[in-house]
């Protein structure tokens, strides 16, 4: 395993602590699961995006037929 070190703003620092306590967290367990969200909101992001590229060509298509209608 890994270990890191990070610099934190004061105030920031005091709200992670605060959420990280709220939730039953350690810091560590805190900064695992955020990483583990950003993580996964990217992927997420990645695949939309993959998708909308490959359906962006049969918008028209799609809108003519609705027009049709």
């Amino acid at each position: 395993m890994k270990s890191i070190t990070i610099t934190l703003p004061e105030p920031l620092d005091a709200q992670i602590e605060s959420v990280a306590q709220e939730n039953g967290l350690t810091l560590n367990d805190f900064f695992v699961e955020v990483t583990k969200d950003i993580i996964e909101q990217n992927e997420v992001r990645k695949r939309f995006t993959q998708r909308a590229e490959i359906g962006k060509d049969k918008v028209d298509a799609v809108l003519a037929m609705l027009r049709r209608e």
